[in-house]
């Protein structure tokens, strides 16, 4: 070996052109591998050769190539870092794609502590394909061949520091200082306008997307404000009409809130037939309550965004785009929360989640949000009778599982105790908000060792399409059965209580081969970057309910259809609840009249105008901008240039 490297060995002035070549090269070699993983298809990455963003990215890696490795005097090291990185967040990027057919955003990398539980909560979705295997062998061969050249091509120190500190001048002035000029306004995706993760990859590729999103979250500036800051900007900017007081003074009720994990009425899928209706008990209480479709800002997964922007009011499509629950949790007690508002009105706030604390860490953001108590998966035995009376308690409630998660059986039983006991210890109203986790993903054949729903042969999906719509299809039979059970027991309750019940997202149900249910069935296109605004909407939506013991306390008369989203549910709660409200939710509120969602994906009015772009028309895009500005000067202490937000 020693013999062979030292015959491959070039004299000293042969060896910086060399260098240089190998390290071009290995750019070259690692964007081949990342759009090899993206695209899971050769001729695609063949194609993408022809593309901007495709020799950018090389540029990109080779500079970053370039600086390790002659700053380290080592071409091994110098391809290590950027070649495993790049591959890897390809690869998470992946099958990221695969389950929730959104991508990898920076605000993930927030949750890189958990990510041996999140890798658990989807293991049976994520397999290897030929391609996938065959990028990573031809990552390790590639690696050994720089580690082989690594001596052989070896500079002279002070002339290697040097040039390494060249490289790294040239990619701070391109891809930092002047990344907006020298990259993305010529890829089409001006960093000073706020698109989707989806968008920027789109246009830029998985690397330099997500390098956007760093260059735009990390050159902002952040200072502390507070609720009052935020109340005293509204009235200077925007005079707020004051809310009709209500025709009938009522007491003011429970909230039971309930967050479905993945709920959506599977009947409306088009071409799919049950024997028996799947989510009877859902159906029969919309007869009875007010409800609708729920537009959301994710599919698949992101169910802490949805709640935190439920709460809060954040609209994180006027903002950069990135998930709130990469925040830090102080950033929520800047606004007036819908949780804080109610316990400040004097109700007892609690939470229940049938998982536990590991990923979101929610403890912190709900804390700040306003939460006096809180319960997961772990704390049953505080609060439930046969948690209680278990000799061991987790030997109980490994009796309690379905579909490899807690059941939305064993949280209606959690709700219920929580009732039971807080009213024995106070007359005050109660706020509880229910997160269940029986219907997570992954969808796949076994889910349920006993399927009680079956879906008619006519359907004409097979395999791995068949059993991830079963899955799904039981999961939700789960959760409308169990909402059906809450609403009896509520119903021979005499203290006035209204139950809110919604679906945080549409399930992701991605298949091995890069598609989804949904484009097996019609709905979309099997590629993501396809999907029009009309398909986006759909997708982007699932359904909710709002159920009451006494019809009073109704938002509209009962069998009424009202849609609604996660930019404005937290308006119908305070609603409610009947309480005084501050300048900023009233804000909210106006605006919910004229708008019904606004997301990084599509923009939808109250009349049913549906758009990429946001409105153009009085008051709708006037009270957007005033709110953009409002939420940046609060969260970043800088007003949004919302001008071309799209």
């Amino acid at each position: 070996m020693r013999k062979l490297r030292s015959r491959l060995t070039p004299p000293e002035w042969a060896r910086w052109p060399i260098f240089i070549g190998a390290c071009l090269l290995s750019g070259l070699v690692f964007t081949l591998l990342v759009w090899l993983i993206d695209t899971q298809s050769l001729r695609q990455m063949f194609f993408a050769v022809s593309q901007l963003r495709f020799w950018l990215t090389t540029l990109f890696l080779f500079l970053i190539v370039t600086t390790l490795a002659f700053v380290t005097h080592s071409l091994f090291v110098g391809c290590l870092i950027p070649g495993v990185a790049s591959v890897a967040l390809a690869l998470v990027n992946y099958y990221k794609m695969l389950i929730t057919s959104v991508p990898l955003s920076i605000g993930d990398f927030s949750l890189i502590g958990q990510v041996g539980d999140i890798a658990q909560l989807n293991a049976e979705s994520i397999q290897f394909s030929g391609v996938t295997l065959g990028a990573l062998v031809l990552l390790v061969l590639w690696l050994l061949l720089a580690l082989f050249f690594s001596k052989p091509l070896r500079t002279h120190w002070g002339w290697s520091c040097l040039l390494g500190l060249a490289a790294a001048l040239l990619f701070g002035g391109g891809f930092w200082q002047n990344a907006n000029t020298f990259a993305y306004i010529p890829l089409e995706a001006d960093t000073d306008l706020s698109i989707s993760q989806l968008a920027a990859n789109r246009a830029c590729g998985p690397v330099l997307g997500l390098w956007r999103s760093l260059y735009q979250q990390t050159t902002r500036v952040v200072e502390a404000y507070s609720p009052e800051h935020l109340e005293d900007a509204v009235a200077q900017e925007e005079p707020v009409e004051e809310p009709a007081a209500p025709e009938v003074e009522l007491d003011p009720p429970n909230i039971i809130f309930i967050l479905s994990e993945s709920f959506s009425d599977p009947t409306t899928l088009p071409g799919v037939n049950y024997d028996t209706d799947p989510v009877a008990e859902f159906h029969a209480l919309q007869e009875e309550g007010v409800s609708g479709a729920f537009y959301t800002r994710t599919l698949g997964y992101g169910t802490c965004n949805i709640e935190l922007e439920i709460f809060t009011g954040i609209n994180t499509s006027l903002l950069s785009g990135e998930d709130l629950y990469s925040m830090e949790p102080e950033v929520f007690s800047r606004l007036p929360s819908v949780v804080s508002i109610l316990r400040d009105s004097g109700y007892v706030t609690t939470s229940l989640h049938t998982y536990n604390d590991d990923i979101y860490h929610r403890t912190g953001f709900f804390t700040e949000l306003g939460f006096e108590k809180m319960y997961f998966s772990g704390d049953f035995d505080l609060f439930y009778q046969p948690a209680m009376e278990a000799e061991d308690y987790w030997a109980y409630m490994e009796t309690r599982i379905q579909g490899r998660y807690y059941s939305d059986d064993l949280l209606v039983d959690g709700l219920i105790a929580l009732y039971e006991q807080q009213t024995a210890e106070t007359d005050s109203p109660l706020f509880l908000y229910g997160i269940s986790m029986e219907n997570h993903t992954a969808y796949t054949g076994g889910k349920y060792p006993a399927e009680q729903i079956t879906v008619d042969p006519q359907s004409a999906l097979t395999g791995d399409a068949a059993d991830a719509l079963l899955a799904f299809s039981q999961g939700v039979s789960n959760a409308s059965k169990a909402l059906g059970k809450l609403v009896d027991y509520f119903r021979t309750v005499e203290e006035p209580t209204v139950i809110v019940f919604y679906g945080d997202h549409r399930a992701g149900l991605g298949l091995p081969d890069g598609g989804t249910v949904y484009s097996e069935l019609g709905m979309v296109s099997a590629d993501k970057f396809q999907w029009t605004v009309e398909e986006l909407a759909v997708l982007y939506s699932t359904d909710y309910l709002i159920w009451s013991n006494d019809p009073a306390y109704l938002p509209a008369e009962a069998g009424s259809t009202m849609d609604t989203s996660s930019n404005y549910l937290g308006v119908t709660l305070l609603e409610l609840a009947q309480v005084e409200t501050p300048l900023y939710w009233q804000l909210l509120s106006q605006l919910s009249e004229v708008r019904l969602c606004d997301t990084s994906y599509y923009h939808l009015g109250r009349d049913g105008t549906l758009s990429e772009a946001l409105p153009n028309t009085d008051p709708d895009r006037r009270w957007l901008d005033l709110l953009a500005g409002l939420l940046d000067d609060t969260i970043y202490g800088q007003p949004a240039d919302v001008s071309e937000i799209s």
